[in-house]
């Protein structure tokens, strides 16, 4: 028999013996066999056949072309906003998906209405800090009071409600001229964010149909 050294105190142990007879420390030997695990698979993605588009979907807070695309075509849009109807507006979500297109690719659809609502944003923030600065360089601030003060007694001329008669003579007050031109502002930012979404919606479209057709 194959002898063993004891792993208590070292002394040759015959194989088969539960305690050694030096220190008759317990001889019992324990093997537990790991388990094979398979080696994981790797399976290799399919091939991107020639001419496929991918859309970057990437978050926009992590994409600057997204900001960079948006800021530019709304300080471009400020001239686009002399069209009149809207028409500017739509122009600068076009605008911005195309300045998208040209450096990312095609654009989704749900992410060219965020960049075009972003650009007619931008457009009107910078149209109503240009129009601010103009006003107080000339001194026109009581001009626009007055038209301002003229265009919303119109609207309420034709007005046969006693209540509108109130909502006009509350207007007149300083308090209620600051609080209709507010709201006035934020209807603006509202219609200019959605028709620049709308534009850039129209452009992604525009854009990617005519880059499937150069294929």
């Amino acid at each position: 028999m194959v002898d063993h050294p004891c792993e208590k105190c070292g002394a040759e142990v015959e194989d088969g013996r539960p305690f050694c007879p030096k220190c008759r420390a317990p001889q019992v030997r324990v093997e537990i066999a790991l388990p094979s695990f398979p080696l994981e698979t790797v399976i290799p993605a399919p091939p991107i056949a020639a001419g496929h588009e991918t859309h970057s979907e990437a978050p926009a807070a992590g994409d600057p072309v997204f900001f960079r695309t948006a800021l530019q075509a709304g300080l471009l849009g400020v001239m686009a906003n002399l069209i009149p109807f809207g028409l500017g507006m739509v122009l600068t979500g076009i605008l911005a998906a195309l300045l998208y297109h040209r450096e990312r690719g095609p654009l989704a659809g749900s992410r060219a209405a965020r960049l075009g609502a972003a650009a007619g944003a931008i457009s009107f923030a910078a149209t109503a800090l240009l129009a601010v600065v103009l006003v107080v360089l000339f001194h026109l601030q009581q001009q626009v009071h007055d038209s301002m003060l003229s265009l919303m007694e119109q609207s309420l001329a034709n007005q046969s409600d006693p209540q509108a008669q109130r909502v006009l003579d509350w207007i007149h007050t300083a308090q209620g001229f600051e609080t209709m031109v507010a709201v006035g502002m934020i209807a603006s930012l509202l219609v200019s964010m959605l028709l620049s979404a709308v534009g850039g919606v129209i452009g992604s479209y525009l854009f990617r149909n005519r880059n499937r057709a150069g294929l």
